[in-house]
């Protein structure tokens, strides 16, 4: 037996250690494969909570490294499908490995309620966003958010607002005029023609510009449609979040062209009327409130883009008269219209937040360190809530059916605090 023990030490010393044959090389390879080693068994153990976490809930499969990064391949429309797919599949919560990152998506109401109000900090991808509109109200780290969101706030009340109605009815007129060159013809988009006549009362209101996009083939519409489908690859196609990957792809150069033109335009600010540029100049006049000439210019961007709700309604008021502030509380129907629109056509089908905190959902607990993804269009078409989701039925919206529902349930411009200002 004592030979036999002799006879193995001797091996493992001559021929395993081999202590005074190794190369310098062999040295450093087993050195830095030793490294990666305790390194990556210290990684495991830091994120033990993620993994305990997504252990307890369902997802799709995930592969090493990359998780589920796959099913973010393809057109912004393959990828919208695929995530739908995903919460239709796991209904209420579910959890999607995002290369190393854990991230939990949710479309149950009562979960909405916890998270919204209180986690306020937008998901790091969105920062692939702050190359079209800086650091406006969409974008902005936390601090910025609060401070432009407290100077902006008052624009927004009634009276500066019912200022715009006569701008909102001329454009409308437009719209019908517009939409009347489609009557009887084959199905069309209706999405491009109510933009355009969004962009024209935004741009009006907002900078006191008219821009008359619904009666020229002015290409604003098409570069912010453009560079938003290649924000929204950024976000999702893994590889582009590398800018040494993404620079070198004929995308940056197209992003580079269409930031020029955007930026352009809205820097072009001739105001002939007073507007709510106008109004956002007055209140930050104060020194310790003024907005800088860049911080006006990403907040006047976010407007212009951010309005994309569908006002597809035209309300017939007599056959000469224009809409007045004071015939805009009569329109209960056309208000039902709009939410039950709305509800359908959310301005975001989902957002994203950071979770700083672990937050116990009573039935998950959801680590911190995470992001939350909101189903927000699952939530508004969830059977639960809405019988026969997508029949258009604007008395979903009468007040005896709200009453019946989860506050949540209906969330098409966010909810909480850092709700969409519009």
């Amino acid at each position: 037996m004592g030979e036999t023990i002799s006879s193995y030490i001797k091996f493992y010393t001559s021929v395993i250690l081999k202590p005074y044959s190794w190369t310098v090389f062999e040295l450093l390879s087993v050195a830095l494969l030793s490294t990666f080693f305790v390194w990556y068994i210290q990684f495991l153990w830091s994120r033990r909570k993620l993994y305990k976490c997504a252990k307890k809930m369902e997802g799709p499969l995930a592969l090493p490294l990359i998780g589920c990064a796959l099913y973010f391949i393809g057109s912004p429309y393959d990828i919208y499908c695929n995530i739908m797919t995903m919460f239709n599949k796991y209904p209420k919560i579910f959890r999607v490995w995002f290369g190393p990152r854990l991230f939990c998506a949710v479309s149950e109401p009562k979960y909405f309620e916890i998270l919204l109000p209180n986690f306020l900090r937008k998901e790091h991808l969105y920062h692939h966003a702050e190359c079209v509109v800086g650091y406006g109200l969409f974008t902005a780290p936390l601090d910025i958010w609060k401070r432009h969101r407290k100077i902006i706030m008052p624009t927004f009340n009634q009276k500066i607002l019912d200022s715009f109605v006569d701008i909102f009815s001329q454009q409308a007129n437009v719209l019908v005029e517009q939409l009347k060159t489609y009557s009887g013809k084959e199905e069309f988009d209706v999405f491009h023609v109510v933009y355009k006549c969004t962009l024209d009362i935004i741009c009006e209101t907002a900078m006191g510009v008219k821009v008359n996009t619904q009666t020229t083939d002015f290409p604003y519409p098409k570069w912010v449609d453009r560079i938003f489908e290649i924000v929204f690859l950024r976000i999702f196609v893994f590889w582009y979040h590398f800018d040494s990957i993404f620079n070198f792809t004929p995308l940056a150069k197209e992003t580079t062209d269409l930031l020029k033109n955007l930026h352009e335009f809205s820097g072009v600010v001739n105001t002939k009327k007073k507007a709510f540029l106008d109004y956002l100049i007055e209140l930050t006049s104060d020194e310790n409130s003024k907005f800088t000439e860049q911080e006006l210019r990403e907040e006047v961007d976010t407007f212009i883009i951010a309005e994309k709700v569908y006002d597809e309604l035209i309300e017939i008021l007599g056959p000469d008269r224009s809409v007045e502030p004071a015939d805009l509380p009569k329109l209960s129907y056309m208000d039902r219209f709009l939410k039950e629109t709305l509800r359908l056509f959310p301005v975001a089908p989902f957002i994203v937040r950071a979770i700083d905190e672990d937050v116990d959902l009573g039935d998950h607990i959801i680590p911190a360190d995470t992001s939350v993804v909101f189903g927000i269009l699952k939530a508004h078409t969830d059977e639960e809530y809405w019988p026969e989701p997508f029949k258009f039925d604007p008395d979903r919206f009468l007040p005896e059916e709200v009453a019946k529902r989860h506050p949540c349930a209906y969330v098409p411009f966010s909810y909480g605090s850092r709700n969409c200002i519009g």
